[in-house]
């Protein structure tokens, strides 16, 4: 059956008041109840995902206001950053200052403790960090003619051994997320994701590999072609691209779409979705896995209930065409999932404008 599973939380991008960057700067009281702010938080969108029915929730996605910060202190490599305005698919962020002799070790245990949270919730989880490439991408070398990118046989030691520790606690799938891709690379760089996820197969664990804030163009045939058991896309806009996407994935590949704000709005718009999740449906069946959109801060309950409810229309229609059944729309507007996802819809409203 095709599955429903949450690329994040409603409200990633900050926790509670004060930000990672600032955390050790509070007091040990300040900083108690920040912490039991955001599991707080965190505990309220898991709750709301899984009543939305996804069948596996995200962890490790919150990033305390800046995800990059975050996975540097997860990877060992916190020492030295500096702050970044604009990075594209990263947003502003504190980023890595990378040595030639720059060691890494796991460093911080937030996100095996998140999962261990989750879990003690009775929640199936779907951790999601930084991939290898796209964090390099993102530092800075602190000479600048040493190239980061040498750092990579350094940094894939340390992805092998969280892997290692999330396959022990139980975890199945980890999402690998590498925005990197929806930029034109170097070839060095291009050659690089070969070398480094041809490695990382070898380790436990299914690997989602996710390409998000942006879309494949040229580097489709190699976010298709690396050796993982999926890939995750925000939803193709063209028809060009969601044809390229079936035609180009492997016939063993999950391939998950992500529903995004940004994509075409009206009448129009939704038919070509409904559209294309059919034909992927009648395809890959179940290894299509669809994701519910994650709202901007400013969006209201009004959208939320308006995206939620045409999220469960896809998820009808795709799972109808992975059945093999006619596309027909069930007589009451309304099927179990829509009125779930639209408290969901209103759920993750709460969550960002509080």
């Amino acid at each position: 059956m095709v599955k429903i599973h949450s690329q994040s939380s409603a409200r990633r991008e900050q926790q509670g008041d004060a930000s990672l960057a600032t955390m050790a700067s509070l007091d040990d009281c300040d900083r108690a109840a920040l912490i039991a702010q955001g599991r707080q938080q965190r505990q309220q969108a898991w709750r709301a995902q899984q009543a939305a029915g996804c069948e596996w929730l995200a962890v490790g996605d919150f990033g305390w206001g800046d995800r990059v910060l975050a996975h540097s202190y997860l990877v060992g490599a916190a020492t030295r950053t500096e702050a970044a305005d604009d990075l594209g698919f990263a947003g502003p962020c504190q980023v890595p200052v990378f040595t030639a002799d720059q060691s890494f070790a796991i460093g911080w245990e937030q996100l095996f403790d998140e999962v261990a949270e989750a879990q003690a919730l009775g929640l199936l989880v779907k951790p999601v960090i930084l991939g290898p490439l796209s964090y390099l991408w993102l530092g800075r070398s602190l000479d600048p003619a040493f190239d980061r990118l040498e750092l990579l046989e350094a940094l894939l030691p340390v992805y092998g051994e969280i892997f290692a520790r999330l396959a022990a606690q139980g975890v199945e799938w980890i999402q690998i997320d590498e925005p990197l891709l929806t930029l034109e690379l170097p070839l060095a760089w291009r050659t690089a994701f070969e070398r480094a996820y041809n490695l990382l197969q070898r380790e436990p664990l299914k690997k989602l590999l996710g390409v998000r804030h942006g879309e494949l163009i040229e580097n489709l045939g190699l976010a298709a072609g690396l050796p993982l058991e999926g890939l995750h896309v925000d939803w193709p806009r063209s028809v060009q691209a969601q044809q390229g996407l079936l035609d180009r994935l492997p016939a063993y590949k999950t391939l998950s779409l992500g529903l995004v704000e940004e994509t075409e709005a009206g009448p129009v718009g939704q038919q070509r979705r409904l559209h294309f999740v059919r034909q992927a449906g009648e395809r890959l069946q179940e290894r299509l896995w669809l994701s519910p959109a994650v709202l901007s801060r400013d969006a209201d309950a009004t959208q939320a209930d308006a995206v939620a409810a045409e999220f469960a229309c896809l998820v009808l229609a795709a799972r109808q065409a992975a059945m093999g059944r006619p596309a027909v729309r069930p007589e009451r507007p309304w099927s179990a999932i829509e009125a779930a996802l639209a408290k969901l819809g209103a759920a993750q409203s709460h969550l960002v404008t509080s």
